[in-house]
């Protein structure tokens, strides 16, 4: 218990020493106004709330392996906020704070087995552009978002009516993850080349299925889309 209580508090003191560098990166570049300020404030609070449930979740003997792995999964907040602090955009800051709490409760709700690698896919979706904001923010993703969202949308149709909901639910859980968390994981890997290239793959990937006839879709998907993954590796 004593062990726990020191690792937990050696996190903390961790966590506010990386989220006070990303304030201060961007602190000199803009004045924000209180409320701005009181919102950074709670998406700090929010993240180390989150890396206490992670880490506490954890076996004792993994507990400090698990708090390198969530530290490093931080990045994305990280980065996020020094951007949006920097920009001055409040509605910005607002976006942010709000996703960061959707992931959070996501996180919270996951098993305790689970908990460490849906923080990493749910903080790297921060990184990401919000499909709520297409087609206003990067085009490429939200031509790639919305040809995936077609290609689901035609297998499951596609399916017959009895197995529809069996085959929406096999491919949300299977192909519709690992294609966000593929794409979200280009995004907080911050490197634009395999941005483009894992986009690239999965509108391809969707193309094909959209293209395909209805007996083939499903096939197709599941092959498809398993190749545009391995683009992001």
């Amino acid at each position: 218990m004593a062990k726990t209580t020191i690792l937990l508090l050696l996190l903390l003191l961790l966590l506010s020493s990386i989220l006070v560098v990303a304030d201060q990166a961007a602190t000199t570049a803009t004045q924000l106004s209180p409320a701005a300020e009181k919102s950074i404030g709670d998406l700090n609070l929010e993240v180390e709330k989150v890396i206490d449930v992670v880490v506490s979740a954890a076996p004792p003997a993994k507990q400090m392996e698990t708090m390198h792995a969530a530290l490093k999964h931080l990045q994305p907040i990280k980065s996020a906020l020094a951007k949006a602090k920097e920009s001055g955009d409040e509605k910005k800051i607002a976006k942010l704070v709000f996703r960061v709490e959707i992931a959070a409760a996501i996180i919270n709700a996951a098993p305790a087995d689970k908990k460490l690698m849906m923080m990493e896919d749910s903080f790297n979706s921060v990184a990401a552009p919000s499909p709520l904001d297409c087609p206003t923010v990067d085009k490429a993703y939200c031509e790639t978002d919305s040809k995936i969202q077609k290609a689901f949308d035609g297998v499951v149709a596609a399916a017959p009516v009895e197995k529809r909901l069996e085959v929406r639910a096999t491919i949300l859980k299977k192909t519709m993850y690992t294609a966000g968390s593929t794409i979200n994981k280009a995004y907080a890997d911050g490197d634009e080349k395999k941005i483009a290239q894992v986009l690239a793959a999965y509108s391809k990937a969707a193309d094909e299925v959209i293209a395909a006839a209805p007996a083939d879709k499903l096939t197709i998907m599941e092959k498809t889309f398993i190749a545009a993954a391995a683009t992001g590796n």
